[in-house]
């Protein structure tokens, strides 16, 4: 994954993905919790998705994001383990040698 941080002043920040998952996920995140963000494309030929936040303290607000991204990651991870456990594979009989 490529991140890079494309503009950063004291109340903004924008950083520029190479995908759309993360910066969605975050960007969901940082709504519900009443940030002035919005994700976009720069340029529709060009790779590149951009997250564009501004708030007070921009980074402390990502920061936040991340933590809850991963933290609901982990909740997923574990409920779906749970329910989801892989089959046991038989072991194999290997046949016996003629003497």
């Amino acid at each position: 994954m490529k991140v890079s941080i494309i503009e950063k002043k004291d109340s903004l920040l924008d950083i520029e993905f190479d995908d759309k998952v993360l910066p969605n996920a975050l960007l969901s995140v940082l709504m519900a919790n009443k940030v002035d963000a919005y994700a976009y494309e720069p340029h529709p030929l060009l790779p590149g998705y951009r997250l564009h936040i501004e708030a007070k303290d921009p980074l402390k607000e990502l920061n936040t994001a991340i933590k809850t991204v991963e933290a609901d990651w982990k909740a997923f991870e574990k409920e779906f383990k749970a329910k989801y456990k892989p089959a046991k594979k038989e072991a194999k009989k290997t046949p016996a040698k003629k003497k």
